[in-house]
């Protein structure tokens, strides 16, 4: 196990010390940073009748350059900024299909600008950052927000969220980071962030391990990193295996989720194997009708997830079944996605799940 010292060392490679240790930093130094901002549509890009309707809206009816606009001339003052709309919809209309393109976008805006700022839907935005936490090369900051309520509604968090993340993104504190999510003044991992409210600002957290960090007006405050920053130095063993130039996009896997619950039948696990499935992740563990089921499939990996919100799977390795950890199974999914767009070797995965579905310092 690394010394405290040396991760502190890491983490300052990282850029995410000020002075001698993790704090408040004295000024966000964002004046020439040029943060590209990307506009997927969602709630914080949605409009309502009337500015007392915050929760009945439609998504995605706002160009990203109208709200960037509307943030002026502050925004000017931290960072230099162009925006691009990839889409102007709801989160939940995209597809993993979309995300593969997302990503290529923000590496291609990455090669000339020093960070990206992604805007999207709350639904699926703890999908959205985590794929392109498993997939974008560059080790510059990438910022994924939103919002909870619609950017003409009173109280609307989307300007906020909006202004913090590129104020985030500008400052280049989360270097190394990985896909962060900013949201409510909170700064949180893409692999540990989970939407937790349907209708409350608050709704993103981490669980049981805590936010990377905060800002308010004082200052962008880091009180934690994700583990991929002891790699910093080493970009061949800091980025995944995930290279999108050696995953085609149409060949991209199905895999499923498949809910466990008291006497959960098999007829869906059989369903979603025939349908072309290539991975079954389970949420929860399997009721003896889906067990019989998964395992009379041939050529269908299946992980072992949890449904409760915090805690690692362990598995039976002579079960044939991945062990999910304490991945989120939405997110466990995605993982195993990728992987199987890679290789369909069963230890190959298992070790990937090991090394980067469950990062630990």
């Amino acid at each position: 196990m690394p010394s405290v010292s040396k991760i502190a060392a890491t983490i300052a490679l990282a850029g995410t010390v000020a002075g001698a240790g993790i704090g408040v930093s004295s000024a966000d130094s964002t004046t020439a940073s040029r943060v590209a901002v990307i506009g997927l549509g969602g709630t914080i890009a949605g409009t309502s009748d009337r500015r007392t309707d915050f929760e009945t809206y439609l998504p995605g009816t706002r160009p990203i350059a109208e709200l960037v606009d509307s943030l002026r001339p502050e925004i000017g003052e931290v960072a230099a900024v162009s925006t691009e709309d990839f889409g102007q919809k709801g989160s939940g209309d995209y597809t993993v299909t979309d995300l593969y393109d997302l990503a290529w976008l923000v590496e291609s805006r990455l090669r000339d600008h020093d960070s990206v700022v992604v805007s999207t839907g709350s639904a699926t935005m703890e999908e959205l950052s985590y794929f392109l936490d498993l997939t974008v090369r560059s080790t510059k900051p990438v910022v994924v927000t939103g919002a909870m309520r619609p950017w003409t509604a009173i109280g609307s968090d989307g300007p906020v969220n909006l202004y913090n993340a590129i104020r985030l993104a500008a400052s280049n504190r989360t270097t190394c980071f990985g896909t962060v999510i900013a949201l409510n003044g909170q700064i949180l991992p893409a692999r540990d962030a989970t939407k937790t409210d349907s209708t409350r600002v608050h709704t993103f957290t981490t669980r049981e391990y805590g936010d990377l960090g905060t800002i308010d007006q004082a200052g962008i405050r880091l009180q934690r990193a994700p583990a991929r920053v002891q790699r910093c130095d080493d970009p061949a063993r800091w980025t995944t295996p995930f290279d999108l130039t050696t995953i085609h996009r149409d060949t991209l896997p199905r895999v499923d989720i498949a809910h466990s619950y008291l006497d959960a039948p098999a007829e869906p696990i059989t369903a979603a194997a025939t349908a072309g499935a290539k991975g079954i992740v389970f949420a929860g563990t399997p009721s003896p009708n889906q067990a019989g089921a998964a395992m009379a499939t041939k050529g269908v990996a299946l992980v072992a997830t949890n449904a409760y919100g915090s805690g690692a799977i362990t598995v039976d390795p002579k079960m044939g079944v991945v062990s999910g950890g304490d991945l989120a199974p939405k997110k466990a999914r995605l993982l195993l996605l990728l992987a199987l767009a890679r290789t369909t070797d069963h230890d190959q995965i298992v070790a990937w799940f090991r090394d980067y579905g469950n990062q630990q310092f």
